[in-house]
């Protein structure tokens, strides 16, 4: 399969949809639609899930009722399978809680003329830090693929955690 030329407008549309649905607590349980039964993968804060039904679980877990969203910067590059790896950098706010900055990757995986989230990983982007001047956050993502015995980079995404706060 060839990479896909529509893989920005396909992550930005992707990112759309999804913070939609995640972000309103009664359409949060349509994203069960966008993960497969068995080979959808979520790192959520470290704890590993499985397949659409213990993600499902998880999400239904959160117990927050409001959130605002502020979308940074979306980063996508096309896959050799024909699929999308979007790296997110935003802040969040949940109900009354501070906002606070987070990291979610997505690995979009084709099936069809569709695709479902074969992996997502979110993290918020917390600093065990007292200084005055912390250094910047950043997220970096890299796809490994075998090579012999060995292993080569074949995507990297960087980003700097800086937000306009104007």
């Amino acid at each position: 399969m060839a990479l896909n030329p529509q893989y920005e407008a396909i992550g930005k549309g992707f990112v759309q949809q999804y913070y939609a649905l995640f972000d309103d607590p009664v359409q949060r349980p349509n994203l069960v639609n966008m993960y497969n039964v068995e080979s959808s993968f979520m790192t959520f804060e470290g704890t590993q899930l499985q397949g659409s039904v213990k993600i499902m679980e998880k999400l239904s877990s959160l117990t927050f009722q409001k959130i605002n969203r502020i979308i940074t910067a979306v980063d996508s590059q096309p896959m050799f399978d024909g699929g999308v790896i979007i790296n997110v950098l935003g802040r969040l706010q949940t109900d009354e809680d501070l906002p606070q900055s987070y990291i979610q990757t997505f690995v979009l995986k084709p099936i069809g003329q569709s695709f479902f989230v074969q992996h997502d990983i979110f993290r918020l982007v917390l600093h065990d830090t007292a200084d005055e001047d912390p250094p910047h956050a950043f997220s970096q993502v890299f796809v490994l693929k075998p090579l012999g015995a060995s292993f080569y980079v074949q995507h990297d995404i960087f980003r700097l955690g800086i937000h306009d706060s104007a």
